[in-house]
């Protein structure tokens, strides 16, 4: 069997980076999934030491659990830090999954970080997605980026900035590119941007913000597995779930809110499929045929 330990955006919340390492230690997973969103809200700096302390997690993962660590930046995490995150791979404490695939143990992990435009300032990671571009709300004019020296820069124009960056259907493709058909079966998907339709993309106020072309990914090559984020509250809202099934593929979007850590468990046979899908704070999966939406 293969246990596999699926969360997402932790936002450097330290009792939950606490109870992480708790849950590796009593889970016991062969793999951690962190589907991004890792660093804090609050300034280019704070971001920049949490990598120290964030090392430290990773050190401990890999000394008392042992188990491979795939993780990537979110959409709140400032671009050019990626450096630092590849020095802790560098370290062999973790695998930066952004664009990646991974071949272990006859899995495929694959790993893509960007997101449909929101109403938040910070746009580098964010992309168009099948004719959905800006979002109609903005609370920062036209969007801010950032310089390497952390500081914010302010967008002429977000519609052409949108523009001249793949979609997120063109990074999916980009990614498709690279994994051989008969390995989709055997693949484990980390997104941070939720699919459309399946209840994982509800914001508080009820807008629906998922991504239909990775829906439509998922409906056509049918991976193994997959996990999302990046809608904290999306699991706790009217028609909101934590898991799905579109087809043979199930797909878990862990949610975080409150004090209490989020995760998924997916335990996989030898033969590489779902026996048992189970959330941290809502319990195991009634059915692995849960219907999509």
């Amino acid at each position: 069997m293969i246990r596999l330990l699926l969360t997402s955006d932790l936002h450097q919340w330290i009792p939950k980076w606490n109870q992480l390492i708790d849950a590796c230690s009593g889970e016991r997973p062969d793999y951690l999934g962190l589907a991004g969103d890792l660093l804090p809200k609050t300034s280019h700096m704070d971001q920049r030491l949490f990598f120290t302390q964030m090392r430290r997690y990773l050190l401990k993962v890999r000394t008392d659990v042992g188990c491979k660590v795939f993780l990537y930046l979110g959409n709140d995490d400032h671009h050019v830090l990626e450096p630092r995150l590849d020095e802790l791979v560098s370290e062999d404490l973790c695998v930066n999954l952004n664009r990646r695939v991974y071949r272990e143990s006859g899995l495929v992990f694959v790993g893509l970080n960007v997101v449909r435009d929101y109403p938040f300032g910070y746009k580098h990671y964010c992309v168009r997605d099948e004719g959905l571009e800006r979002s109609p709300i903005q609370f920062m004019g036209e969007g801010v980026t950032i310089t390497e020296d952390g500081r914010y820069v302010h967008l002429n124009d977000l519609t052409e900035y949108l523009r001249d960056k793949p979609s997120f259907r063109e990074e999916l493709e980009s990614i498709l590119a690279r994994i051989r058909p008969e390995e989709m079966a055997q693949s484990v998907w980390l997104i941070h941007q939720p699919p459309s339709e399946l209840g994982m993309d509800i914001c508080a106020h009820g807008e629906r913000v998922g991504s239909p072309s990775l829906l439509a990914m998922i409906r056509q090559y049918q991976p193994l597995l997959g996990c999302s984020g990046h809608i904290h509250e999306s699991p706790y809202q009217p028609g909101g779930q934590w898991v799905a099934s579109i087809g043979r593929t199930r797909w878990v979007q862990p949610g975080q809110v409150d004090s209490k850590l989020h995760y998924v468990i997916a335990d996989l046979s030898d033969a590489l499929s779902v026996l048992r899908v189970s959330h941290s704070v809502f319990g195991e999966a009634r059915s692995l045929e849960a219907k999509e939406g």
